[in-house]
């Protein structure tokens, strides 16, 4: 303990310390799983001194019903530095690619957490990597790597929205080197000569996020990690209180021939309305997602987790803009040629100086075969939950 409390005022006295906490306490209320009580919380950490920063995230959930949902993670721990013109960063990191508000298919150098909710977009594992940014007044050039693939728990046996009907095996299997890195190019430019706009560019090779399953015994199922070259386009456009969004990716799968190419597209529209009732602002959104194949005599490898094919989205949201900073959203993921759906609604307000109550719906309604969401059928979740931020 003296040791700890040596080197704790030794790093205070060297770096300027900053730190944001959050823990929570959550009531979670299934109609088709066992009702759980789940503690979780994060601490984000960040260190200066004169020559570079460290930052770092520490996540923790303990669920009293599900032993899958225990752990603590240190998600993202990485070093960095800015110069006038360029910056650099080194160690585990997550990066939020996207435009869209419902799901963004860009958003592909991280894993995501399913253990910790899989239908929350932001739930994403660090990746260890490195990357350098130039910057060219608004515009900027960044290069980076991921440096190797880690397996990717999934909920299983009795824990809430397990996808799998076997066993699943977490060792990955790779068509290369688990160390073999994965490299990306992204440019993004900035412009108001006519309209607000911004457009991003993202060239990647190496492994894709999206994974493939295969049976590696009568029972069991692994992941399957394979190598892309992938071609990423990224807009928004303001005009007045409208946003115009795009994103498209391109796969070219070099590792399974086996496996089809494939395009995915999505685009939206996002409308905000000012002080409609006293103070309360309202924002639209409309959405749309679909997957292309270029090869329909080949696999057709629609990620188990992804269910955005052929798929509208339409939310709301109601900032009331009091003291409270209280929020309301609420969306439906409606799927065009399916008989399935998604409906989540959200509310939270803050009860006391950094206490924030927030409850939210989740149901899904699903009539289809053979789809992730089927699996589920028409179940619902209930949370109620109440955070205290320091």
């Amino acid at each position: 303990m003296r040791a700890l409390l040596l080197l704790f005022f030794t790093l205070a006295n060297l770096f300027a310390f900053e730190q944001k906490t959050d823990i929570g306490v959550s009531g979670l209320a299934y109609s088709d799983y066992n009702n759980e009580i789940l503690t979780h919380g994060s601490s984000k950490i960040t260190l200066n001194n004169d020559y570079f920063q460290t930052d770092a995230n520490i996540e923790f959930i303990y669920s009293n019903a599900y032993k899958e949902r225990r752990y603590l993670l240190l998600n993202e721990l990485y070093i960095s530095k800015e110069f006038d013109d360029y910056s650099v960063s080194l160690g585990k990191k997550i990066k939020y690619w996207g435009e869209l508000e419902g799901f963004n298919i860009s958003d592909v150098y991280n894993q995501k957490n399913y253990l910790k909710d899989p239908f929350d977009k932001s739930a994403k594992y660090g990746s260890w990597g490195g990357d350098i940014s130039r910057y060219f007044d608004e515009n900027s050039l960044e290069i980076g790597l991921r440096f190797y693939e880690e397996n990717l728990n999934f909920p299983t046996n009795n824990t809430p929205y397990t996808p799998f009907l076997m066993h699943y095996d977490k060792e990955l299997r790779l068509s290369a080197k688990r160390y073999t890195p994965t490299l990306y190019v992204k440019a993004n430019f900035l412009s108001d000569s006519y309209v607000d706009s911004e457009i991003s560019i993202i060239l990647l090779h190496g492994y894709d996020t999206k994974r493939s399953y295969i049976p590696i015994s009568a029972t069991t199922l692994s992941q399957y990690a394979y190598r892309v070259n992938k071609a990423l386009f990224l807009s928004h456009i303001i005009y007045n209180d409208t946003i115009f969004k795009t994103e498209l990716a391109y796969t070219d799968v070099i590792d399974d021939v086996q496996m089809s190419d494939y395009t995915q597209v999505s685009a939206g529209v996002e409308q905000s309305f000012y002080e409609v009732v006293g103070t309360a602002d309202i924002t639209l959104f409309g959405e749309y997602y679909r997957y292309l194949y270029s090869d329909n005599d080949k696999l057709k490898n629609v990620d188990i987790s992804e269910v955005y094919d052929n798929d509208l989205f339409v939310a709301l949201r109601l900032s009331f803009n009091d003291v409270r900073s209280s929020e309301f959203k609420v969306g439906i993921l409606q799927d065009i040629q399916k008989d399935e759906n998604v409906i989540k609604a959200t509310l939270k307000t803050r009860v006391y100086d950094s206490f924030v109550l927030k409850g939210e719906y989740l149901q899904i309604r699903s009539f289809a075969h053979n789809t992730i969401l089927s699996r589920f059928s028409n179940s619902s979740r209930f949370t109620l939950a109440l955070h205290y931020t320091f």
